[in-house]
C-alpha cells in the first residue's frame, strides 16, 4: 500500500515570547520560507502544506504562502492537533509529519531516515531526541492522531502534541537515533523561540549566505566559532502533568 506523505507546518504569528517570528527576516526572506527551502529537500516524495488559524492575525501567513505558491490551511486557532486531522483527511494522508514553524534549521536528511523506520516498522509515532533542539520533526499516522485527538480532555492543548501522542501504552512508538554520531547534541538549541536565539539563527544564515549546509557541517562551524547555543530558556509554557486524556478504551 502507497504511502500518502504530509509535511504539515504548524505555524501562527501570535507568539508570547517573540512575536511574529515566522516571518522575521533571515538572509533576505522570511524565517519560514527559509524553513520550507529546507523542507524542499526531504527526498522521500511528499506535499509540503502550512497549516495556521483562521485568526485574522495570521492572514500574513496565507498570503505569503499564495505568493510562494505553497499550500496553506487555516482551522482552529488552539486546537493544533485538529488542523493537522482536518488536512490529513483532505489530503486523504496516510503519515503526517510534524514540523514547527519556529525551526528553519529542521533536518530533512532525518526526516527521510524517521519516515523510512516508521513504515518498515509499522509504528504510529516516531521520534528522535539526539538532535538538537530545533532541528527534530515527529512521524504519527493520521489513524493515530484521529484516536488520539478523540481523548482529549482539553483539545486546545494541543499545541503539545508530542506529549499527547507519545504513549508506548496506547500507541506503537519508537524513538529513532540518527545514523550520523557528529549530530547528536540534544543539549544544542537552534529554535527561534527568543530575541536571543533569533540573533543566534541570523549569524548562521548570514554566514552561510542564506543556504545553510547539512546540519554535521552548521554544528562544526557553530563549534569552531563557539556560538552560544545552549538556551536555558527553552521551557514550554505548561507541564506535561497538566496535559489531561480521558482514559483509552481499547
Amino acid at each position: 500500500m502507497k504511502n500518502n506523505i504530509l509535511i504539515l507546518v504548524a505555524v501562527r504569528l501570535k507568539s508570547t515570547r517573540l512575536r511574529k517570528k515566522a516571518i522575521k527576516n533571515l538572509f533576505g526572506i522570511p524565517l519560514i520560507l527559509r524553513l520550507n527551502q529546507r523542507l524542499n529537500k526531504v527526498k522521500t516524495p511528499s506535499k509540503i502544506i502550512w497549516c495556521t488559524s483562521t485568526n485574522i492575525e495570521d492572514d500574513p501567513i496565507e498570503s505569503l504562502a499564495k505568493k510562494n505558491n505553497i499550500e496553506c490551511f487555516r482551522g482552529s486557532e488552539l486546537d493544533v492537533m485538529d488542523r493537522f486531522i482536518k488536512v490529513g483527511n483532505r489530503e486523504n494522508a496516510s503519515l503526517i509529519v510534524r514540523v514547527t514553524g519556529d525551526n528553519p534549521l529542521t533536518d530533512p536528511f532525518m526526516i527521510d531516515y524517521m519516515l523510512e523506520k516508521h513504515i518498515v516498522n509499522n509504528a504510529e509515532y516516531t521520534y528522535n531526541e539526539d538532535l538538537p533542539i530545533g532541528t527534530r520533526s515527529e512521524v504519527m499516522s493520521l489513524s493515530m492522531l484521529k484516536k488520539c485527538h478523540s481523548q482529549l480532555i482539553d483539545p486546545n492543548q494541543s499545541e503539545y502534541m508530542t506529549w499527547m501522542v507519545n504513549r508506548p501504552k496506547y500507541f506503537k512508538t519508537q524513538k529513532i537515533s540518527s545514523p550520523i554520531e557528529s549530530v547528536k547534541f540534544p543539549e544544542v538549541c537552534l529554535t527561534v523561540d527568543t530575541r536571543e536565539q533569533y540573533k543566534v539563527m541570523k549569524k548562521i544564515y548570514n554566514h552561510f549566505k542564506g543556504e545553510p549546509p547539512a546540519l554535521d557541517k552548521i554544528l562544526e562551524w557553530i563549534f569552531k566559532n563557539k556560538i552560544n547555543t545552549i538556551s536555558k530558556s527553552h521551557k514550554p509554557l505548561i507541564e506535561k502533568k497538566d496535559i489531561e486524556y480521558r482514559l483509552l478504551i481499547d
